[in-house]
């Protein structure tokens, strides 16, 4: 889809996926012995820390990129594998009603990155200021 014939409201939706992702990877930070726990519940006993830092990592600097349009579809593809974890690991740990939020909510997360890895960043991003440039460079140059 060219981004050029995008519905705002995509772009939109994008900057709430990204500042959620960059909220949840604050939170993480914070909290962080506790997401060591709980990756290492999940059988990661040695790579439990390295995995919590790629976690809060990539939902820190990948949520504030996805917000940006940011190389947006490289930032979902990262993403894709901590979120198919989470919905994972909240469906197989946690089935009381409390949690049951944070199941749908991961679900839906993952839904939006694979949405925005198909379609990329839409109209009203970083991607597509760079295809501009390129393509008003390449005009220039007469290619």
């Amino acid at each position: 889809m060219d981004a050029r014939f995008a519905p705002v409201w995509l772009d939109l939706l994008r900057v709430v996926l990204g500042i959620f992702l960059f909220i949840k990877g604050l939170i993480f930070t914070a909290n962080f012995q506790v997401l060591a726990d709980n990756v290492q519940s999940m059988g990661m006993v040695y790579m439990a820390v390295i995995a919590a830092h790629y976690i809060y990592l990539m939902h820190a600097a990948g949520g504030l990129m996805i917000a940006l349009g940011a190389y947006t579809r490289a930032m979902c593809a990262l993403n894709i594998p901590v979120l198919f974890g989470a919905v994972v690991f909240n469906a197989t740990h946690f089935l009381t009603m409390d949690s049951l939020m944070e199941l749908e909510m991961s679900a839906l997360v993952l839904v939006g990155l694979i949405v925005y890895f198909l379609f990329g960043g839409g109209r009203f991003s970083v991607d597509e200021l760079r295809r501009r440039d390129a393509r008003r460079k390449a005009e220039l140059a007469g290619v």
